[in-house]
């Protein structure tokens, strides 16, 4: 069995965290049947697989080959590209919805990601994105516990992907996931608050400017 098909069975979303933030990503994604949804950093494609079955045409998009290939072979009802974030190849306005979970830590430019999540999203469409609260995680993701290292490139505040985001979206709700699992906290923008070193996450509802 491939660890992209291993993860899509047993993966994050298995766990109470996981589980949660699943939750709170569907409620503010709100789906919509007929709505196209794209998932940048998609992996295998097993986080908006759900999605297609209620109607929507999802797209993912990852730069990992492998992930791919699993999904086309396992989750045939997303269409699956091998892309780059920084280049999605789709025209301007394309999506309705758009998807993006923890990904942005490991992208060499999480601004050109960004840039490019917002030419192909519509005017009046919606973006969640999710990013890790990396004082408190550290090397305790999954990933970096196989590999015995951080894989994450980038460590952000609350005041620093805010910066990151703005030029390109309206920031509509932002939350901390904190160490409780379901339990979210209306997050500030401008500062660290203590309760980023007690929290897995920060989740944002976004709109087009």
């Amino acid at each position: 069995m491939s660890i992209h098909r291993l993860r899509r069975r047993i993966g994050v979303e298995f766990m109470p965290w996981g589980v949660a933030e699943a939750r709170i990503v569907h409620r503010l994604l709100s789906p919509k049947p007929g709505e196209r949804l794209l998932e940048v950093g998609s992996s295998s494609g097993y986080r908006v697989e759900r999605y297609s079955k209620i109607g929507l045409d999802v797209y993912g998009i990852d730069a990992d080959h492998d992930a791919i290939e699993s999904g086309m072979r396992f989750n045939p009802t997303v269409k699956l590209i091998e892309a780059d974030a920084s280049a999605l190849p789709f025209p301007a306005s394309f999506f309705d919805k758009l998807l993006c979970v923890h990904l942005l830590e490991h992208l060499a430019n999480p601004q050109d990601a960004i840039h490019e999540m917002g030419r192909v999203l519509k005017p009046a469409g919606s973006a969640i994105i999710v990013v890790p609260c990396e004082r408190i995680r550290g090397d305790t993701a999954f990933a970096g516990w196989l590999r015995f290292k951080n894989l994450h490139l980038h460590k952000y505040t609350p005041p620093e992907i805010s910066r990151l985001i703005a030029p390109y979206f309206k920031i509509e709700v932002a939350f901390f996931h904190t160490l409780i699992p379901g339990r979210f906290v209306p997050m500030s923008l401008k500062s660290t608050p203590l309760q980023y070193y007690f929290s897995f996450a920060m989740i944002f509802k976004l709109k087009k400017d």
